[in-house]
């Protein structure tokens, strides 16, 4: 009986009483995948239409099962200005798994995610973000996991924040778009730090 392989990362799993005295290679083939999928790989893209191989198509027994897809933190480089856009094809289509990219193109060039029909992530030059895919086919997706995080609690230690267009206020106050909003349901003073914040942003 021939082996069988896992669904998202292709670990195979020998069939009982097979491959005596070989099985040796194969653990050590998946090793190999585990090691990946807790490590992290800088990948470099050579034009705008580039496929990142999550698992083989059709796994077989072999290093062929081992692929830059597996690697958990991935951040994608080039040798120079690739001209537009970079599309990455995440595949096979039914491999669901999670990552953490980073686009270091240069040129400014963004870079989209995609699996499928279902919907694309467009990861911005410079940026990091975390994504799943949904492993649905034709109709898989690239989710940005971070698009809408919860937290109870961040600091902020230096740096900056950019691209706010208002602050919720979780007493039912409309928020702080405008210093006058500021000052009524942040309940602060004219030279408040969040009155200068209104104003930025407003």
């Amino acid at each position: 009986m021939p082996s069988v392989y896992t669904t998202n990362f292709a670990i195979e799993k020998p069939a009982t009483g097979e491959q005596s005295g070989t099985w040796g290679d194969t653990a050590n083939y998946n090793f190999d995948i585990f090691d990946r999928l807790a490590g992290f790989k800088s990948i470099t893209l050579a034009s705008t239409s580039e496929t990142l191989q999550v698992r083989p198509a059709s796994p077989s027994q072999g290093a062929s099962n081992v692929e830059d897809g597996m690697y958990r933190a991935i951040k994608f480089v080039d040798g120079g200005d690739l001209g537009g856009t970079v599309t990455v094809t995440i595949a096979p289509n039914t491999s669901a798994a999670m990552w953490l990219f980073q686009n270091s193109l240069s040129g400014s060039r963004d870079i989209t995610l995609t699996q499928g029909s279902g919907g694309n992530v467009t990861l911005a030059n410079g940026a990091t973000a975390l994504v799943y895919t949904d492993g649905a086919g034709a109709t898989a997706q690239v989710v940005n996991a971070g698009g809408s995080l919860s937290f109870s609690n961040i600091t902020v230690t230096g740096g900056s924040i950019s691209g706010i267009t208002d602050i919720a206020v979780a007493d039912g106050g409309t928020g702080a778009s405008t210093a006058a909003a500021a000052r009524t349901n942040l309940d602060v003073d004219q030279a408040g730090t969040a009155v200068a914040l209104a104003i930025a942003l407003g």
